[in-house]
């Protein structure tokens, strides 16, 4: 969908919309001051900046490959938002303009071949050689029409699946929001570009349940900031129905869900798809690919003792066709806490598996690595080495909120692949026409990727300003090890983030 060509349409829209409610002559002076008065009402301006400071020690390189201490370097970046929004009785029209900066890139830290980008500052600089870019784009256009229980958005728009409903219970709210959403699809919120989608969605809700549909394709966006080109040889397909109550009496939530994935961006050879067959048989392999996911979830938080113990399921299995191989695959996550929010620090403490399986045979026809479609890999992955895909995760996750506007959040992860035979795997698909979206790496024949231990602490001290850092650190395990000259990394930042 042409973005200008959208723009255009939808301020003719609101020029139409102001026709309507002005009338054809022009009102006596009085009524044209209620009128404005009425329209200021209508009317709201957005604004948003979020500015953040990187640091990155990333795995040292074994030498001749990149400059000495080519992996160690920070970095800025700035997301500036600004919008209106334009509220009627049955409809919404919402347009938001994007401004990305990044300053101080290294331009000494980027390969194409393996073992690849040292960091994800080396990602920006691939995709805009310029230590210093930036671009202003469109970020969202869109009309939202409701009646009754049924809804539609049409135009350019974020969303995340996953979130189709949200409940009232602040734990149930938290597992959504941090451990069911956007597995699949997702703005990719944490790259200072993110990204949007060009289409339609439509939804029809009740009290106890929620049916939604969807037929989108993405736009360019994520580490590459010419994020207004759409995307349009991919389109996602999507239905959803989600129950808000369980028959049960503690607060629950559940959802199953379809989508297919198409890209035809491979028929023409560039990007090549990445899997683990030998370059030479995927640079030939110009077949499209097609998957569809199957899948739900479900999640409840029940009272136990002095707390809450809260569990999560969520499932998905892919069929189809990588090209010219069959595609079959699956993911799975099972999580579990037990949440004290009468306790000093309110601690909730929580361990749980994501496991996404890998191929384990390259020659056999069938490729069996899950493929989390347009994801937002940093919800899961904190520190963006890795991502769902032929990937087990082990890992142990407390948080504590010292005051009433301070979160803490701690997690261990104990990171395997699901089949040594299969690829190291990162990234969250597709971002530009010609980058495939995921990277991989040889396993060096192993399945030992890495342990993760991170912190990262949130705090509110105004109304309109939330602050933001993290801090990470890479025990390299012999995938790692069989790459790099040293396996251990270290990654953090600093953000500020002003809302109006």
């Amino acid at each position: 969908m042409n973005p200008c060509r959208l723009a255009a349409a939808l301020c003719a829209g609101l020029v139409a919309l102001g026709a309507l409610a002005a009338g054809a002559v022009a009102p006596p002076s009085a009524a044209a001051a209620e009128a404005t008065a009425g329209w200021r009402k209508k009317v709201a301006l957005t604004f948003s900046d979020r500015l953040r400071y990187e640091s990155v020690d990333w795995f040292e390189p074994r030498p001749g490959i990149y400059p000495p201490g080519a992996e160690r370097y920070d970095y800025w970046g700035n997301q500036l938002r600004f919008g209106a929004r334009l509220t009627l009785p049955n409809a919404q029209v919402v347009v938001e303009g994007q401004d990305t900066r990044v300053w101080g890139l290294p331009d000494d830290a980027t390969r194409a071949t393996s073992p690849g980008n040292l960091g994800p500052g080396a990602s920006y600089f691939q995709y805009t050689p310029e230590t210093d870019q930036g671009e202003t784009f469109l970020k969202q256009a869109y009309v939202t029409a409701h009646s009754g229980g049924f809804n539609a958005t049409l135009g350019r728009f974020e969303w995340g699946e996953g979130v189709e409903t949200l409940p009232e219970d602040k734990d149930l709210l938290w597992l959504k929001r941090t451990r069911i959403t956007e597995r699949l699809i997702g703005p990719f919120g944490y790259t200072q570009a993110a990204r949007s989608l060009d289409g339609a969605r439509l939804w029809f809700d009740r009290p106890t349940w929620n049916v939604t549909g969807l037929a989108v394709s993405p736009t360019a966006g994520g580490f590459e900031v010419s994020a207004g080109e759409g995307l349009d040889e991919i389109t996602i397909l999507g239905l959803s129905a989600g129950a808000k109550r369980l028959p049960w009496d503690a607060p629950a939530d559940g959802r199953a869900f379809i989508y297919h994935y198409e890209d035809q961006r491979v028929e023409d050879g560039v990007p090549v798809r990445v899997d683990n067959r030998p370059l030479a048989v995927r640079q030939a392999d110009r077949e499209a690919i097609r998957i569809s996911t199957f899948g739900g979830h479900v999640a409840t938080v029940v009272k136990a003792g002095p707390g809450r113990v809260d569990g999560l399921l969520w499932g998905a299995w892919q069929d189809g066709r990588w090209g010219v191989q069959d595609h079959s695959a699956h993911a799975y996550a099972i999580e579990a806490g037990y949440h004290m929010p009468r306790w000093f620090g309110s601690p909730w403490l929580r361990a749980g598996m994501n496991v996404a399986s890998g191929d384990d045979d390259a020659a056999d026809g069938t490729h069996g690595t899950f493929v989390p479609m347009i994801s937002t890999p940093r919800l899961y992955a904190l520190t963006p080495f890795y991502t769902a895909m032929n990937l087990d995760d082990r890992f142990v996750q407390l948080i504590v909120k010292p005051h009433a506007k301070v979160a803490v959040r701690i997690d261990y992860h104990d990171l395997r692949l699901a089949e040594a035979t299969d690829l190291w795997y990162a990234g969250g698909g597709a971002i530009r026409q010609d980058v495939f979206g995921y990277g991989g790496l040889a396993s060096s024949g192993s399945d030992d990727l890495a342990r993760l231990i991170d912190v990262g602490v949130t705090a509110g001290p105004a109304h309109h300003v939330t602050l933001y850092g993290y801090l990470g650190r890479v025990l390299g395990g012999d995938v790692v090890r069989g790459l790099f000259a040293g396996g251990d990394a270290n990654y953090g930042y600093l953000e500020a983030t002003y809302r109006w």
